[in-house]
């Protein structure tokens, strides 16, 4: 007995538990099988993954396995034992961050010390975590396998988070500037904080935002935004307890968002004239589920949504010649989601050298409230998506998200936008991917302050923002990707494309639409790999090609960050 719990407690030491908790438990005529050694500072968390997906292996089978010891193994932000990240900088770097402190890791598992898991289990909370932006990366390992007990390791690569803010987009000749400083790990609690200023060619604006993602370590989230801008303000106070995995059984929300802003309708990319929206949303839900069941987890949500849209004339340009009318929704609704339980580990399809999660089932949204007074509207919104092919080197995905109104009085739709996306990765090398896509939205009866508009960073790189505009529209690219192994100051992960845009609106001829525009360009991808930004610097250069272009020809510059490729 004496031995056994001497093993307890050198299995609860973070450092060297293999040998220790191996040796014990030999000693106490207990089988381990040894299955991974702690990991290093150079560990490299898509070593053991392929590129176009792999269903992930924890060396266990269906059965439930009793966790033993868990270890938290947080990774410094540079790897010192590497030569090009062993300089004074670095090292200044990684004793002066603050580390994420492992409560708030270990709050986020779905399991704990003396529980059972499976690789179900394991897998999804991998994906979990690296959804949070105090880790550029996660990992959970099985090291030990005594009987049916086990030790798991939680692996994440900390990143600087505290660090000032500055951006710049320019993008079809609409720039914005922003900068100011943020913290998404303060003092190492997964909390989030900013403070910024942005300017664009619509506003100036003053934000301020706060959000702490499991208060009490509890899965509840609060949301907090506060912004002044020269043309209005946004607020948003959201308190919630979500669907925190597969198996969550119940989920509540209480939310409020109001915002009051100028909002410019465009012909060609230049501003025709501007509408003031002052806009308040309000919902309470409560959501109820069996959990995952067949691989499946299907959920319910019931609440109350209010909805109110008022208009009124803007302060600098005309208004359009019919103002839109002023909405006031306030209605029950209900809420189905079914998300199927396929996932894969993949690297190198949407993100450079960055472990991708990977869907490879059913997922779909749905959404319909009514609203009884007035002109009796029922609201429907949601999404859905799957995948249609998965193989080496192939897979092809689509996704669609719609919102309309069925206005029961005039028996017509009102203020609705439906879009679809199919996307189609080829892989031709381990670097070299020709990617496809092709987007398609249509719209109906969108009321005079909307627009449904294609150019600049919406599709057609090589025009102004907002160049076309009209109630339906179509946009195909062809891409050729290059993921280079090259890390710029070993701070940037780099990436090339070369890109066709070819895309078409359905409208009034006399403005473009009805016509197919088309533009050639070269592009340079910048992945940050040490800081909490998940997304990818984009600088494109787009030309346009073809007769009969609106306004003349000019070689565009997009500069912008996106969460992908």
């Amino acid at each position: 007995m004496k031995l056994i719990r001497t093993a307890f407690r050198n299995c609860a030491i973070v450092t060297l538990p293999v040998f220790a908790c191996t040796q014990s438990y030999a000693q106490s005529n207990i089988s381990c099988e040894s299955i991974n050694r702690p990991a290093l500072a150079s560990f490299d968390f898509t070593e053991d993954i392929s590129r176009w997906g792999t269903q992930e292996s924890f060396d266990l089978d269906s059965t439930h396995y009793k966790i033993r010891n868990i270890s938290v193994n947080r990774l410094p932000i540079f790897d010192e034992e590497s030569e090009d990240e062993n300089n004074a900088a670095f090292r200044w770097i990684n004793r002066v961050h603050i580390p994420t402190q492992e409560k708030v890791i270990l709050h986020q598992l779905l399991f704990e010390q003396g529980g059972e898991v499976n690789s179900q289990i394991l897998s999804e909370n991998e994906r979990l975590l690296r959804q949070q932006k105090y880790a550029a990366d996660a990992k959970i390992r099985v090291l030990n396998k005594c009987g049916d007990e086990v030790d798991v390791e939680v692996v994440t690569r900390e990143v600087w988070t505290l660090a000032p803010g500055f951006s710049f987009h320019s993008s079809g000749g609409d720039n914005s500037l922003e900068f100011g400083i943020r913290d998404s790990n303060a003092l190492g609690t997964g909390q989030r904080v900013s403070a910024f200023y942005s300017s664009d060619t619509n506003r100036n604006s003053y934000k301020l935002s706060f959000e702490n993602p499991n208060i009490g370590s509890t899965h509840r989230i609060l949301k907090t935004k506060a912004e002044k801008s020269s043309d209005g303000f946004h607020y948003l106070a959201d308190y919630s307890l979500p669907f925190h995995s597969l198996d969550a059984r119940e989920a509540w929300r209480f939310s409020l968002e109001a915002t009051k802003e100028i909002i410019p309708q465009y012909q060609l990319g230049k501003k025709i004239t501007e509408v003031q929206r002052d806009k308040e949303n309000l919902e309470i839900s409560r959501g109820f589920s069996s959990g995952l069941k067949d691989g499946i987890a299907k959920r319910f949500v019931i609440g109350l949504r209010k909805d109110d849209y008022s208009y009124a004339r803007g302060n600098r340009l005309q208004s359009p010649q019919t103002m839109p009318r002023n909405l006031n929704l306030i209605y029950p609704f209900l809420e189905f989601e079914s998300i199927e339980d396929k996932f894969a580990l993949a690297y190198n399809i949407s993100q450079i050298h960055r472990t991708e999660d990977l869907s490879k089932g059913k997922q779909l949204r749905f959404s319909i409230g009514y609203d009884p007074t007035g002109d009796q509207h029922l609201v429907l919104q949601g999404n859905a998506s799957d995948t249609l092919l998965s193989q080496p080197k192939m897979l092809l995905q689509w996704k669609a998200d719609w919102y309309g109104r069925w206005n029961r009085q005039d028996n017509a739709w009102e203020d609705t936008l439906i879009n679809y996306d199919l996307d189609f990765h080829r892989g031709q090398t381990e670097k070299r991917t020709l990617y496809l896509g092709l987007s398609a939205s249509k719209a109906i009866h969108l009321n005079s302050s909307q627009q449904l508009t294609l150019g600049g960073n919406n599709g057609l790189r090589g025009f102004d923002s907002h160049y076309l505009n009209g109630y339906a529209l179509l946009k195909f690219t062809i891409e050729e990707r290059y993921f280079s192994d090259y890390q710029l100051l070993q701070l940037l992960r780099v990436g090339y494309a070369g890109f066709v845009d070819v895309g078409k609106v359905y409208g009034d001829p006399q403005w473009g639409a009805d016509r197919v525009y088309k533009n050639v360009g070269l592009g340079l991808r910048l992945a940050p790999s040490k800081t909490d930004e998940g997304r990818i610097i984009h600088i494109d250069l787009a030309y346009p090609i073809g007769a009969n272009i609106l306004g003349g020809k000019s070689l565009q510059l997009v500069v912008e960050a996106k969460t992908s490729f």
